[in-house]
């Protein structure tokens, strides 16, 4: 007996597997394949957005190198001036010498330090009524207690005269007085802050005090003896670690050394005078 079937389930069968066979290629081949396209489109526009920021990032970069340039000619022109000599017979200090020298050198660097600012507090033409006196290192102590007690090093990364010398007191006229304070922006191998200025008398016989403070940073690749590792390495003398390369603005020219801390920045800002 043969079972004759209409056209009807025949049409619907095939219905079911063409449905079958589309909603595999939708699913396994078509929605997975648009979904990646999607995504490489979304990641092709932000690579494209990136793309386009690349002119402005590089004119930034230039700009910054500029900029950094900049800042290092004006530190190399205050560095050309205002940094201690690199040798005890030109006034300076040489920091890798071995630890029976330095305790020589450091009072011959001191007595150069005086001298300078002995010149130096008459500038103006007046007349010293209180000098200033830097204080001598203690040579009787262990280089390694004299570099850090005088030079400041290791506690600052890079060695560093700094002397608060309190109170100077010079009698002149006005002219000569505010000439005098004027003066310490100056000062040949060493950064100076005069300020408070404070003028007692008649005019033009007057009285004039401020308060007095010299930085010098000190040109040094080695320093004697080693110090602790993690500011410095050892090795026939510790090398100066954590201060800035030469052609930074830091020291660039003439050693690493950064600017001055904002309570010593009065030459930098315009404070070391009325």
């Amino acid at each position: 007996m043969k079972v004759k079937l209409s056209p009807l389930p025949i049409y619907i069968l095939g219905l079911c597997i063409a449905l079958i066979l589309i909603s595999y290629a939708f699913f396994d081949q078509f929605l997975p394949n648009r979904t990646e396209a999607d995504y490489n489109d979304t990641y092709r526009n932000q690579l494209q957005t990136e793309a386009d920021k690349m002119p402005q990032a590089q004119k930034r970069v230039q700009q910054a190198i500029q900029m950094a340039n900049s800042k290092a000619a004006t530190w190399n022109a205050i560095g050309a001036t205002h940094t201690p000599p690199r040798t005890v017979a030109a006034g300076g200090i040489d920091l890798s010498q071995n630890a029976w020298q330095l305790t020589v050198d450091a009072q011959k660097y001191r007595n150069s330090i005086q001298r300078v600012l002995n010149a130096q507090v008459k500038k103006g033409g007046v007349t010293v009524l209180s000098a200033p006196l830097v204080p001598p290192p203690d040579v009787n102590a262990p280089a390694s207690t004299l570099i850090a007690n005088y030079f400041n090093y290791p506690a600052i990364p890079f060695p560093v005269v700094i002397f608060d010398l309190g109170a100077v007191t010079v009698r002149g006229t006005y002219a000569q007085i505010t000439a005098n304070v004027r003066a310490y922006r100056n000062m040949p191998d060493y950064l100076a802050v005069a300020d408070g200025l404070r003028l007692d008398g008649t005019s033009p016989d007057l009285t004039g005090t401020y308060n007095l403070t010299i930085v010098g940073f000190i040109h040094a690749t080695k320093i004697f003896p080693s110090v602790p590792e993690g500011a410095a390495t050892a090795g026939g003398g510790g090398r100066v670690g954590g201060g800035p390369p030469a052609g930074i603005p830091g020291m660039p020219g003439r050693g690493g050394a950064p600017g001055m801390s904002p309570g010593k920045a009065g030459f930098m800002n315009g404070r070391g005078g009325p």
